[in-house]
């Protein structure tokens, strides 16, 4: 595997070079100064070292002659944003292979991710039905890195976050064929119980692949697990007040597969339709709307307090 090393006195700028290094399937290791850059040099042999910010001159000149006895091919590089599109030159250019597709099943945790499970959750309850996709939505909007740990009856079921997007789902019991569409699809549509967000993105480096929309199999999970009535009667509350979509609506949109007949809901969204007539349209809109006011993808006009709906918890019809 490709070896690289970050040598970084700026923590943000370091997480997220990592995260993305470690996103294009590269083998990183970091460090804040060059004390610690040199002690990892020895111990992990890297081929190339990033040298960022908030590091003496001094101490970098002396680093690089060091560094450069040790392993006279080792290649100096600077970060430079975007850092996606870094890390994939850097990737392409040691010939390292794409990433892998996303590993989905249960198996036994990686060493990442047993440390990010290891650290007390950041939050933690009880998921009703229909609120695991308020949990996940708020967390992508966040743009939270972690793992969602949901108690079920086949044992537990994990979704691994990155900026806030799922990348890969382990499913209690089920087979890696399940894919990660449908197994967060089925976990929208069924998870019920205990849950704990436990931050951290060690676990970057096992569990990676393609980037999967966040919003639309948790949209789709939703209409599995309930009919139209169950979410219309939900918006019961604000049936005479006007909608509209939020001026944030764009990543939302970007997010979600819509169906024509989604899109024709979508588009009647100017602030001068009520909810109440929303609801007649074609399709499947309560459902839509209930999820976009959820979302931040929606909001209702009018007075402060009907600013975006919170329906309580969900029944099947």
């Amino acid at each position: 595997m490709a070896r690289i090393l970050i040598v970084d006195g700026d923590p943000a700028s370091r997480e997220s070079l990592e995260r993305a290094l470690g996103d294009e399937g590269l083998d990183v290791a970091v460090a804040a100064d060059a004390e610690a850059a040199w002690e990892a040099f020895s111990a992990f042999e890297p081929q190339v070292a990033i040298l960022g910010r908030r590091l003496p001159r001094t101490d970098v000149e002396e680093l690089i002659i060091r560094m450069r006895r040790g392993a006279p091919d080792i290649e100096f590089v600077s970060p430079i944003e975007p850092f996606a599109e870094m890390a994939r030159r850097l990737r392409i250019r040691l010939g390292a292979p794409a990433p892998r597709p996303v590993a989905v099943g249960p198996g036994a945790p990686s060493a990442g991710t047993a440390r990010v499970l290891a650290r007390p959750p950041v939050e933690s309850g009880q998921l009703a039905f229909g609120s695991l996709a308020d949990l996940l939505s708020r967390l992508w909007r966040a743009g939270a890195d972690g793992i969602v740990a949901l108690d079920g009856p086949a044992g537990p079921d994990r979704i691994f976050l990155l900026r806030g997007t799922p990348v890969a789902v382990h499913l209690a019991g089920a087979a890696p064929a399940v894919g990660l569409e449908r197994g967060l699809a089925s976990l929208c549509a069924r998870a019920e119980g205990p849950f704990g967000f436990h931050p951290g993105s060690d676990f970057a480096a096992d569990v990676r692949g393609e980037r999967t929309p966040a919003l639309a199999p948790l949209l789709s999970g939703l209409r599995l697990a309930a009919d139209e009535p169950s979410f219309a009667s939900s918006l019961d509350g604000c049936r005479a007040r006007r909608v509209r979509c939020a001026a944030s609506s764009g990543s939302v949109l970007r997010e979600l597969a819509l169906s024509p007949e989604d899109a024709a809901t979508v588009a009647a969204m100017d602030g001068t339709v009520p909810v109440d007539e929303l609801l007649r349209g074609p399709g499947r809109p309560a459902s839509l709307l209930w999820f976009l006011l959820r979302t931040g993808g929606a909001q209702i006009a009018g007075p402060a307090e009907a600013t975006r709906a919170a329906p309580g918890r969900l029944a099947p019809g």
